[in-house]
């Protein structure tokens, strides 16, 4: 029988029908294929296809001075913004967020770069600058400010070349200092069970209370509710099923019992690598290391003479300690005869807005340094930034990298608005590159 035209017409359309229908499934049958080819590969080398690393940042020392509690932390908002877009895991802050009484102003950058859809926790560790807290000190830094205001009042004057405005100005510099002496004796003078219960109240009331209950949710998990003044604490994060355990200490309680047997404690319990996050450098040749590193009996020193010793012996499995206190970047360690670099490591990541410092002016000889020395001494405005992974073997592998901006203190610092524009990602310097390694 012969088709007529129009059904000659119908049976090729459907015979190209069914020739279409068997190159689609053609490609469904390779795609198909590739997937399957590739979920093979992920099972048969999961670690190197998937595995993501840890990567976590490390800064500390947004504030320095008395004239500027009342302004926004410029600095550390512009240095914040480039960490927010390194996109850490978390961070790690070693302390003095503040000068004096100024929270709000720290939190406010911490809400407008670290909250939000992408959330990054922040843990921090206790400065000395948060502890300036008693009535006297209220009652001496609001008078240090009056005067301080009416010393640049008087030098914004036109009128200011008389003697009489010149003994004037003689006589306010003098209480100035002499006010500035009170201040430092009363803030030493803080006894230990003054500092524990406020150092809580830092992290709890100051803190944890004042930012977005969603945000601060993981603090809960390390800060101990039953004891209403411990401002220690630990957590673990996971490396390709290699555990890491952070232990954030506060070094302004070094004769504090309590927290030395819970370090003690931390130590024995948990036998894999751990990162020690802490205010004051044991090691130092700054000029808190001149000054207070060479005075067994400050605070610092009793810090170190108490923690140190645990932190250098190698069974405890301790890889890296981050400090800050000093305004600028330093690595410490210890280097064999081959001039290999031996665990622990050392940093001081005191770059995160507070004016930099120079080196102490002392002899650096006189300051005690355990055979460690300072391989990389640094003036820059700057953060840590870590990324953390393991080998086929399960070594634990540290990929340390500082960036920021050096700024030579001999022509001065940069303006705010100034050091907003240059403190960008494609901009900053490679200050410092090195590797970690722990084997189990």
């Amino acid at each position: 029988m012969r088709l007529s035209h129009y059904d000659n017409g119908i049976f090729r359309f459907n015979e190209l029908l069914v020739s279409l229908g068997l190159k689609i499934m053609q490609k469904q049958i390779k795609l198909y294929f590739f997937v399957m080819v590739f979920f093979a590969i992920l099972c048969l080398f999961p670690y190197k296809v998937y595995a993501a690393v840890l990567h976590f940042v490390a800064y500390g020392d947004t504030r320095l001075s008395i004239r500027s509690i009342r302004k926004p932390q410029i600095k550390h908002d512009a240095i914040a913004k480039v960490v927010r877009k390194m996109g850490p895991d978390f961070i790690l802050f070693s302390g003095d967020m503040i000068y004096y009484n100024e929270f709000e102003r720290f939190l406010e950058v911490i809400t407008n770069n670290y909250t939000g859809e992408r959330m990054i926790p922040l843990y921090p560790a206790i400065g000395n600058h948060e502890l300036m807290f008693t009535e006297k000190v209220d009652t001496l830094v609001r008078t240090l400010l009056k005067k301080i205001d009416y010393k640049e009042q008087v030098s914004s004057s036109t009128d200011t070349n008389n003697d009489n405005d010149n003994d004037n100005d003689n006589d306010n510099d003098n209480d100035i200092r002499s006010l500035w002496m009170r201040l430092a004796r009363e803030i030493r003078s803080i006894g230990e069970s003054e500092i524990k219960e406020r150092s809580y109240q830092v992290l709890q009331d100051e803190l944890k209370d004042k930012l977005d209950p969603a945000y601060v949710s993981y603090l809960e998990e390390v800060l101990p509710e039953t004891n209403k003044e411990q401002s220690w604490y630990s957590f673990i994060r996971d490396v390709d099923g290699l555990k890491i355990k952070f232990i954030v200490l506060n070094s302004l309680l070094p004769d504090n019992k309590e927290q030395f047997q819970w370090f003690l404690n931390e130590l024995q319990q948990f036998p894999g690598p751990k990162i020690i996050l802490e205010h004051y450098p044991p090691y130092s040749i700054g000029t808190h290391g001149c000054r207070n590193l060479r005075n067994s009996e400050s605070r610092e020193s009793r810090f170190r003479d108490r923690y140190a010793r645990f932190f250098n012996d190698t069974s405890n499995n301790i890889v890296l300690i981050i400090n800050g206190h000093e305004h600028n970047y330093q690595r410490i360690c210890r280097v064999d005869e081959a001039g290999g670099v031996q665990l622990p490591v050392y940093i001081i990541s005191g770059g995160g807005g507070a004016h930099l410092e120079g080196k102490g002016t002392c002899d650096i000889s006189q300051i005690p340094l355990d055979d460690f020395r300072c391989v990389k001494f640094i003036t820059a405005y700057h953060f840590l930034d870590v990324m953390a992974d393991t080998d086929e073997n399960g070594t634990l592998i540290l990929n340390c990298r500082v960036l920021g901006l050096r700024y030579d203190l001999t022509k001065g610092l940069p303006k705010d608005e100034i050091f907003v524009k240059e403190f960008v990602k494609d901009r900053l310097e490679l200050i410092d590159d090195f590797t970690i390694t722990w084997q189990r």
